[in-house]
């Protein structure tokens, strides 16, 4: 058995066992270090493979560079012909345009005095045009106030008959409507026992606390288009306040509301409001879908004239 007591004995059994070195080097070195060689082998084949290929590329190049180089010789000698060429058509064209301004300054001065000329007389029809137009714009002046003063009074007319028609009309849907109250109450579930007189709205009045009632309201509440003393399934009394339009809007909605408020006031009982005529404006639809107010569509064949 081999005695290692030195440096040189272990150096000198590594030399007898190469086989020693190698399982030596797997155990000091790591893995990357015991295949560097190698990969440094390989690494420089490499190396080589890429600069042989590097110096072939260059050598194309070198070929293409001087192609490049001569037919950018070729195309100088193109461009020097070329501008020389073009020396000899601009110095051409330069002496056309010499010729062609001298010709253009003779027509625009022959121009000029012709327009001058031309100005001169347009002047003249100018102001005469003028003065007939001034006439005809004072003639049109007197024509247009002449005018305005008869549209202003068919104006007035037109009005006045508009609002003699919007009477015949309202006044004509609330006799339909009157005609027709025990429809409406039929129709709010109720059964019409009899249409209050303006009698009997004072009588309700006359037994009333009006102190904090407004006498305008009051009074609307007197000119009411339609009050209705019903029953109900029950057989309860109770009040229906109507009021009536061609067109339904926001005002005939809030003086039905305020009456019937007015109605249950004054006689203890409760009562419902309603509105009615041929259409009703947009903006009412929401108390109608809310309940707050019964709405009645007269038929249009209850308005015409017999």
């Amino acid at each position: 058995m081999t005695t290692i007591d030195t440096i040189e004995d272990l150096l000198q059994v590594l030399d007898e066992n190469p086989a020693w070195v190698e399982a030596l080097r797997a155990r000091l070195l790591t893995r990357e270090l015991v295949e560097l060689p190698e990969k440094f082998a390989s690494f420089v084949a490499r190396m080589d493979k890429f600069v042989a290929e590097t110096n072939k590329f260059v050598a194309e190049m070198n070929k293409f560079v001087a192609a490049t180089n001569k037919r950018f010789d070729d195309l100088e000698q193109q461009l020097a012909s070329f501008v020389a060429e073009m020396g000899k058509f601009v110095a051409a064209t330069n002496k056309r345009f010499d010729n062609l301004e001298q010709r253009l300054d003779k027509s625009i001065a022959a121009t000029n005095k012709r327009f001058d000329d031309l100005e001169q007389r347009l002047d003249k029809s100018i102001a005469a045009t003028n003065k007939r137009f001034d006439d005809l714009e004072q003639r049109l002046d007197k024509s247009i106030a002449t005018t305005n003063k008869r549209f202003d009074g068919l104006e007035v007319r037109m009005q006045s008959i508009q609002d003699d028609v919007g009477i015949l009309k309202g006044a004509h849907a609330r006799s339909a409507a009157i005609r027709e109250a025990s429809d409406i109450a039929r129709d709010m579930g109720l059964w019409r026992v009899k249409t209050l007189t303006q009698d009997d709205l004072w009588r309700l009045i006359d037994f009333a606390d009006t102190a904090d009632i407004p006498t305008n309201e009051l009074r609307s509440f007197r000119r009411a288009d339609l009050i209705m003393e019903a029953t109900d399934q029950e057989g309860a009394t109770c009040y229906i306040a109507v009021e009536i339009s061609f067109t339904v809007n926001g005002r005939d909605t809030s003086r039905a509301v305020r009456n019937a408020g007015l109605l249950t006031k004054f006689s203890g009982q409760p009562a419902q409001a309603a509105v009615a005529g041929l259409r009703g404006d947009e903006r009412i639809q929401g108390s109608i879908e809310s309940g707050e107010v019964f709405w009645y569509q007269l038929d249009p064949e209850v308005l015409e004239a017999e």
